[in-house]
């Protein structure tokens, strides 16, 4: 191979990737521990409450049905009995707006809805808050480190 030039491609320096300091792992860990906690002991209480509410109109109607309308229950320390509550709507823009239209039509006044729709939405405040995103491995379509 005489005669020929070698040369050496230039390659950029490598640079040595930061490790994490231990605390940083350790948190990251725990939240991650947590963040999956938070999740499955969520998915248990909707499914918890689900089936109480079920139960719940389960052993009304079974009240109902067996004359007891009015009975007094205790069972475990616990004292259960038919009760009844009254429940607001839930307040929101659309409602708002359907309302002071009803408003301003039953007085005979000029409709100052929109007026005020704006005026109430550009006051309202927002905050912005930081927080770390959890997206799944699969979804990004890429390992986590040590995956198979």
């Amino acid at each position: 191979m005489r005669g020929r030039a070698f040369r050496r491609k230039a390659h950029a320096p490598v640079m040595a990737t930061p490790r994490p300091s231990t605390d940083l792992v350790e948190a990251v860990r725990h939240y991650v521990h947590f963040d999956n906690l938070a999740e499955s002991l969520t998915k248990q209480v909707s499914n918890a409450r689900t089936l109480r509410s079920e139960y719940e109109t389960k052993v009304l109607t079974l009240l109902d049905t067996s004359g007891m309308r009015n009975a007094v229950l205790q069972i475990n320390g616990a004292t259960l009995q038919r009760s009844s509550k009254s429940k607001s709507t839930d307040l929101s823009w659309s409602f708002l707006e359907e309302n002071l239209h009803a408003y301003f039509k039953s007085k005979a006044k000029s409709d100052e809805t929109v007026a005020i729709m704006e005026f109430i939405q550009q006051r309202r405040g927002a905050k912005t808050v930081e927080f770390l995103k959890k997206t799944s491995a699969e979804a990004t379509g890429k390992k986590t480190p040590g995956a198979q």
